[in-house]
């Protein structure tokens, strides 16, 4: 049951069910918000559920495989260190896109009062929501579940540190805030595309952020709001028809604004509290206001650079986009149209293999992450079977994370799918082991062939079990097998 609960948690076959609120649990107080207006709680208690929400409290690689539509106010709540979301293009929207909502909500701190550092979220699509991506700040009171943590010492000592937020690849559209960050110190937000919101594109509180590669087009209020940044750089981004400003800096310090493109009624707008401010090439005369001057009109009205939408075909690779055009356009306008989601039955006998049959193997490098990680990087499946018949096997888990493991860990290999039918759903690393980083670990066990010849496609996952939710590393291990 555990594992059939898991696959649907992390598969994300989500129903738009009304979400029951779990019992009480002791947890740190400091980060535990009670019942509140919207009649929830926040964080929720303990993970995983079954819910339409997803819950991360244990460092890891995480993938989306469908679209999240979340009931609960917060799509996908991050709640510890060292986290990778990686949204492969599918979208996160609220089911009433008219309460307030958060896409992806990165909190200050852990269940222990741990800052949450470390955290890489890329590839994901964010529609109508309240905000689309919001870091945690000391204070949240603007949420009807937030909380002011002013005097809290776990959450000012979160402030004070590194969290190394990098945000890529992000689409956020049609909501009120698109990206919020909170005393946030060496954030990166490159290749991305904030559009059609209510507020304003990017809006950084007293943080420190690098922002590259951008598209902020008709935010009602600003493309980019600066407010007590120090340090912060704004490159090469096209940011256009924002309805107030393109950017706005209050009470900033030493900010490069360099080699951007601007068609905003105004583009810059600048209070008398802000300074040592860094703008290349200089604005022109006019560039302020609403008078643009004749070579940006000439760039903005060409059209091998229009701003692209990325689920329209835009041609992308057109031979005769010009040199001037891979120069102003973000990366993001090469974005591939948002994935549809196809449930594809892994055991199904075929006559012949599909190209499309067996999805590629995983292509996590093995490179040393940070944390506890693994991938599985060989087997010893034959190829051929008589059906029917039982066969010893084994998989290699090979550790590609910085921490060696222990059996404590529960780090393991679980079948998915219809292939946890023909031998165990869980493979776990034998008790009394301890894998070194770097190193492998055959796991043994028997498989039974399919009673009916054909070709099947065996699917297999490196995971890791324990309290809280449950991790699956990188991407689905594939084989593909004859059946005589």
């Amino acid at each position: 049951m555990r594992r059939s609960s898991l696959t649907k948690f992390f598969y994300l076959s989500i129903n738009a069910w009304v979400f029951a609120i779990a019992v009480l649990a002791v947890v740190c107080p400091s980060f535990y918000v009670a019942a509140n207006s919207l009649g929830v709680e926040f964080p929720p208690v303990v993970g995983p559920y079954s819910g339409d929400y997803v819950y991360i409290t244990e460092p890891g690689r995480y993938t989306l495989e469908q679209n999240v539509s979340h009931q609960y106010p917060v799509g996908v709540i991050i709640a510890a260190p060292s986290v990778i979301l990686d949204g492969q293009g599918y979208t996160i929207r609220p089911v009433s896109p008219e309460s307030p909502s958060v896409g992806i909500w990165i909190s200050l701190t852990n269940s222990a009062g741990k800052p949450v550092t470390g955290v890489t979220i890329r590839n994901v699509s964010i529609e109508d929501e309240g905000n689309g991506i919001y870091s945690e700040g000391i204070d949240t009171s603007i949420f009807p579940w937030g909380q002011d943590r002013t005097g809290d010492i776990d959450a000012e000592k979160a402030t004070e540190g590194i969290q190394n937020l990098i945000l890529s690849g992000v689409t956020i559209k049609s909501g009120h805030e698109g990206i919020t960050l909170s005393n946030q110190s060496d954030t990166k937000i490159t290749t991305s595309s904030i559009t059609d919101c209510t507020g304003s594109g990017v809006t950084v509180l007293g943080s420190r952020v690098d922002i590259q590669d951008l598209h902020l087009k008709n935010n009602l209020e600003y493309g980019i709001v600066l407010r007590k940044s120090t340090g912060s750089n704004i490159t090469s981004s096209l940011i256009e028809g924002n309805g107030k400003a393109g950017i706005s800096l209050e009470g900033v310090n030493g900010i490069q604004i360099v080699n951007n493109q601007f068609h905003n009624t105004q583009n810059i707008e600048e209070d008398t509290q802000s300074h040592d401010v860094v703008i290349s090439p200089p604005l022109e005369t006019g560039e302020k206001g609403t008078d643009m001057p004749a070579r940006e009109k000439e760039l903005m009205n060409r059209s091998d650079i229009q701003s692209q939408d990325p689920g329209k075909n835009n041609n992308a690779g057109d031979k005769n986009a010009s040199k001037s055009r891979d120069q102003l356009k973000p990366a993001i306008f090469g974005l591939s149209p948002e994935p549809t989601p196809t449930v594809i039955s892994t055991i199904i006998p075929v006559e012949t293999i599909s190209p499309n049959m067996t999805p590629p193997q995983d292509t996590t490098p093995k490179t040393i992450m940070t944390g506890i990680h693994a991938v599985i990087s060989g087997d010893s499946i034959p190829t051929e079977m008589k059906a029917g018949n039982t066969y010893p096997v084994g998989l290699i888990l090979f550790n590609d994370g910085s921490d060696d493991w222990i059996s404590q860990y529960q780090v393991g290999i679980m079948a998915l799918e219809d292939t946890a039918v023909l031998g165990p759903s869980w493979i776990g690393i034998p008790d009394g082991t301890q894998i070194k980083s770097g190193q492998s670990q055959t796991l043994s066990f028997d498989i039974r062939a399919p009673s009916r010849p054909g070709t099947y496609t065996l699917k297999y996952q490196a995971a890791r079990q324990g309290t809280g939710v449950e991790v699956l590393f990188g991407r689905a291990y594939t084989k593909t097998v004859t059946v005589i």
